[in-house]
């Protein structure tokens, strides 16, 4: 049964939704795709974890990645996840985000021992409300202690999601008083991706928020979200979740995963396009 809650107040404008306690059980040569985005995904995982992560590991923006079990049986997975706002991250991670754009780490590669300590008492912890009380005690010091983004990256953040990823990023530029290129190098830094990317990635999921998978007529849908045509959209959905669009709507799962092709017997996850969590670096 999966058991969700609210970060503290102090916590709720830096972690996008809430934690996340869950169970899945993977059957024998399943692959799940997890799509890109833009926040960063801190995931601890009790007892083995999916092939090829690390027990505890953060996942960057703009990192698809999938991940699976065994090829020959059943594989049940328990975990306790949270994702960060792209300018939480900055604040929180102690690292820039930039840094982990496109990879999936081990937690202590982002938070050193402190991340080790971390993920060993969430494994002692005695029930959900004290396993999120410890997150919200690690996060809440990290707040604390963190860097702020500037406030004109805040500014250009804030444009951005109001135009739904369609604003340019030379009116971003002029609005905070910074050359394009200067936006893009703070902005990278601190965001963790390239602005462009981070509009295409915007708006990909902007229109991936309003499809019904009964009713959606995809070249409407690209119309109205700004894409020149559907084969503009075609290319951002492939290489933002690695699936054409009747693909995304057959293999859609409730959490916003995807249910990848199985491996075939026998093939190697090394060099196949549906490897266990490997990371895509995202293009600017």
């Amino acid at each position: 049964m999966d058991v969700y809650a609210r970060p503290h107040p102090a916590l709720r404008e830096l972690i996008q939704g809430a934690y996340h306690a869950g169970r899945e059980t993977l059957s024998p040569g399943e692959v799940i795709t997890v799509p890109a985005s833009l926040s960063v995904a801190l995931n601890l995982n009790f007892g083995e974890p999916p092939a090829g992560l690390p027990v505890a590991y953060a996942a960057g923006p703009g990192c698809l990645y999938r991940y699976g079990g065994s090829e020959t049986s059943s594989v049940q997975l328990t975990w306790v996840g949270l994702r960060l706002t792209p300018l939480g991250a900055y604040r929180l991670l102690g690292t820039p985000p930039a840094d982990l754009a496109g990879h999936v780490v081990d937690l202590t590669e982002v938070f050193g021992t402190p991340g080790r300590v971390l993920a060993e008492q969430c494994r002692a912890a005695r029930g959900h409300p004290e396993l999120f009380a410890l997150l919200d005690a690690f996060l809440l010091c990290r707040s604390v202690e963190g860097p702020r983004p500037s406030a004109e990256i805040v500014r250009s953040w804030q444009l951005l999601a109001r135009s739904a990823g369609q604003a340019r990023i030379a009116e971003l530029a002029a609005d905070v008083g910074w050359s394009g290129d200067h936006l893009g190098r703070v902005f990278r830094r601190q965001v963790g991706l390239p602005p462009k990317t981070a509009a295409r990635l915007m708006r990909l999921m902007n229109l991936l928020g309003c499809v019904d998978p009964e009713r959606t007529r995809w070249p409407e849908l690209a119309a109205d979200h700004g894409y020149s045509d559907q084969s503009h959209f075609n290319r951002d959905l492939r290489e933002f979740t690695g699936m054409s669009p009747s693909e995304y709507i057959s293999r859609l799962r409730p959490c916003g995963c995807l249910g990848a092709v199985p491996k075939s017997p026998g093939l190697s996850a090394k060099g196949t396009s549906d490897s266990f969590k490997t990371a895509v670096a995202l293009r600017s």
